[in-house]
């Protein structure tokens, strides 16, 4: 399992969990994390493609 895999479910479960949570700062705290480790694994997968102008693209 590759490290933007692991990302992206840390990311499922933390946003799932902050549904979870009766806490506003937990919550606001956990679907940050996710949402930062969500972003991590994109910047993650972009970074191994080969394709140096992918920024030209779109």
């Amino acid at each position: 399992m590759n490290e933007t895999a692991i990302l992206h479910i840390v990311f499922a479960l933390s946003v799932g969990a902050g549904i979870l949570v009766q806490s506003l700062p937990l919550r606001i705290g956990l679907f940050a994390f996710g949402g930062a480790c969500f972003v991590a694994g994109v910047v993650l997968a972009r970074r191994g493609d080969n394709n140096p102008d992918y920024a030209a693209d779109s």
